[in-house]
């Protein structure tokens, strides 16, 4: 089958980029990603913290843990329809892993007469993963546990043959053991409600595509809303945000540098710390590509490196992630 890149970069050559068809020819078609990444994380709730802390530790960030893990990426579409616009698709998004964002997803995607694409999709790993039953426990240790949810996605791009684009999803996420506040902190029984994890999520996100065709690139900026409504008020938030991304691509080398900034403003005090949370969020994300190694028009070598921080009136939730990895990529 024909190379596909990326949409950041095939629209930028296409002829008509609103009436394309959503795969060059009907059936399968995907690509697969091996790589390995480096990792660094300062966040006090990240697992690979130390099982036991301090008083002391309370009122300060956590150390760096570096970690080296391989990894493995890829995507699955089925096109069918008259004029190829049908499509069902599971995998990890490649419009999401250059902008920093890595969840797998299945759902269902058709384009309109107007060139307007629709997509509708479950993100079952997305806020999935594993925690502390009690993250703010204190001269006892700090067990792991299950974080389990699910999110409902939907999207529409190129709306009414438009660069205009809207990203919507809602979920749901629950602690398997939730003991938030009963290790070591003498907090009562109802303000140890307040740090109650289980929670609903809603996102909205709006975005629009520049067009560059004497750079052969791509300008992107989009702005978006969070809200989390959990159990524990003091855990209740609404962030605000916006994202720059801008992408090139020059002879074999494509890449997509993406800018994001956000304000996270809680509801109520933490009963740990007295205090009403407040957080700003910074990240910078680099995705490259390199196609077509040794003249092998499916493979290509892929990089990614990426740096967020959040900045918190709370030292406690204040942290720093890197990564940095390389690999390769085939496409089919």
């Amino acid at each position: 089958m024909k190379t596909i890149y990326p949409v950041l970069f095939c629209s930028v050559f296409a002829a008509a980029p609103a009436l394309a068809a959503l795969a060059p020819e009907p059936g399968f078609s995907g690509n697969v990603t091996v790589l390995t990444a480096v990792t660094s994380n300062t966040s006090n709730l990240h697992i690979d913290q130390d099982k036991t802390q301090s008083v002391g530790d309370l009122n300060s960030k956590g150390s760096g843990e570096v970690s080296v893990t391989p990894g493995l990426l890829g995507s699955l579409q089925y096109t069918f329809g008259d004029d190829l616009n049908k499509q069902l698709f599971m995998g990890t998004s490649r419009d999401d892993i250059v902008t920093g964002s890595l969840a797998f997803e299945i759902g269902y995607r058709q384009q309109f007469a107007s060139g307007m694409v629709f997509d509708i999709s479950a993100l079952p790993t997305l806020i999935s993963g594993e925690v502390w039953d009690d993250p703010y426990a204190v001269d006892e240790a700090r067990n792991k546990t299950d974080l389990t949810g699910n999110v409902i996605r939907m999207q529409l791009s190129q709306i009414a043959g438009s660069n205009f684009s809207v990203d919507m999803a809602a979920g749901e996420s629950d602690v398997d053991e939730e003991r938030s506040g009963t290790k070591g902190l003498d907090l009562s029984p109802e303000e140890q409600v307040h740090l109650t994890r289980e929670r609903n999520y809603f996102y909205l996100k709006t975005g629009y595509r520049y067009f560059l065709p004497e750079q052969q690139a791509i300008l992107q900026p989009s702005i978006h809303v969070t809200s989390s409504r959990p159990k524990g008020e003091a855990l209740s938030f609404v962030s605000y945000g916006g994202e720059l991304s801008y992408a090139r691509k020059i002879e074999r080398h494509a890449f997509v540098l993406t800018a994001s900034a956000a304000l996270r403003d809680y509801d109520a005090q933490n009963p740990v710390f007295s205090q009403t949370r407040k957080d700003k969020d910074y990240g910078l994300f680099l995705a490259y590509e390199y196609t077509d190694i040794l003249g092998y028009q499916d493979w290509a070598l892929v990089s990614f490196v990426g740096a967020k921080t959040t900045q918190s009136n709370i030292d406690y939730y204040t942290s720093e992630q890197y990564v940095v990895s390389v690999g390769l990529d085939y496409k089919f």
